[in-house]
């Protein structure tokens, strides 16, 4: 069954805010969060929480690392589940190596209030 695409967007403090996406990030649903989170990464850091994906494709991928490009590269962190289909998508494709990318939500949040780029997840 086809999950449809939910964005959840929490302001956490006044210097960041946390997307959470849940469902299928694909070709059909990337509309949904690119420009909600292009208008985040103008403003402020973004954690983009994963962890509920059930499914991201390469038009999934290119719109996080479009996004990332966007904020030069030191504002936005991404988390994805252990062993669920976004993990491997992203080791297969490298992503895990080329955005700041962590298993733990919370560690991806103080990492971002630090302005530390680590890769938990690598």
């Amino acid at each position: 069954m086809i999950e449809p695409l939910n964005v959840r967007i929490d302001r956490t403090g006044d210097t960041f805010s946390v997307v959470e996406l849940t469902g299928e990030l694909d070709l059909s649903t990337v509309p949904r969060l690119e420009s909600p989170l292009l208008a985040h990464l103008r403003a402020r850091g973004v954690v983009v929480d994963l962890t509920k994906l059930s499914f991201i494709d390469s038009s999934g991928l290119a719109v996080l690392i479009r996004a990332f490009h966007a904020s030069n590269g030191n504002s936005m962190h991404t988390v994805i589940a252990r062993r669920s289909q976004v993990d491997r998508v992203f080791r297969i494709a490298g992503i895990d190596r080329a955005l700041p990318t962590f298993f733990d939500r919370d560690e991806a949040v103080r990492a971002l209030a630090r302005g530390r780029n680590g890769n938990q997840a690598g």
